[in-house]
């Protein structure tokens, strides 16, 4: 495993994801595991290096709406989560019936967030999407620095960056028909969507 420091990794972690390779990354919630599941086989390597359950889905990362919609996901109430991102709050959207995604995650819905992190937002400039679901085997505490990953995955992850992160996962919420639910609560505030949600 290779670890660079988060001041000067876009280049070689766009390289790396463009060659179809996991990169164990500190978000502005929690290191994750990033790739690009637009790829053939990299949404199979993250699950098998997690030993994550095929049934649960995975988050996708965007630098922007206009990103998520070229896509075909259909953004609910657009006006309202265009001030509230960049911030950690994941949504569920639905997807649309010509979206590519729904080939690809098997799935009518999925996960989306514009990430609180400049260095992040300019790798999403050249690669989009990114899974970046949690760096850790499934059922085990996220690593929060490079050792740990190592630990972990050892070279099963050829890639590190070092760097600051947050703490906490983001909260997590559904909103595929008029109304939205609290899937998980994290650390973007619940007050704050109930007041421009309701």
């Amino acid at each position: 495993m290779k670890i660079i420091e988060k001041v000067s990794c876009v280049s070689e972690v766009v390289r790396c994801l463009k060659e179809g390779k996991i990169v164990c990354f500190p978000t502005d919630t929690i290191y994750g595991l990033l790739g690009n599941p637009l790829l053939p086989g990299t949404l199979e390597k993250v699950y098998a290096v997690k030993g994550r359950d095929k049934s649960k889905p995975l988050i996708l990362l965007f630098r922007s709406i206009e990103q998520m919609e070229s896509l075909g996901i259909e953004v609910k109430r657009k006006e309202v989560f265009s001030s509230i991102w960049p911030a950690p709050l994941t949504v569920v959207f639905p997807l649309k019936l010509q979206s590519p995604l729904r080939r690809v995650l098997k799935r009518d819905d999925v996960a989306v967030r514009i990430p609180n992190d400049a260095v992040l937002l300019q790798i999403l400039e050249e690669v989009f999407p990114l899974f970046a679901p949690s760096a850790n085997p499934q059922g085990l505490v996220p690593v929060k620095c490079c050792k740990e990953c190592f630990e972990y995955f050892g070279d099963s992850i050829p890639l590190c960056v070092e760097g600051k992160c947050g703490n906490q996962p983001s909260t997590l919420i559904r909103f595929t028909s008029d109304k939205w639910e609290v899937l998980r609560e994290g650390s973007f505030p619940i007050s704050k969507l109930e007041e421009v949600l309701t």
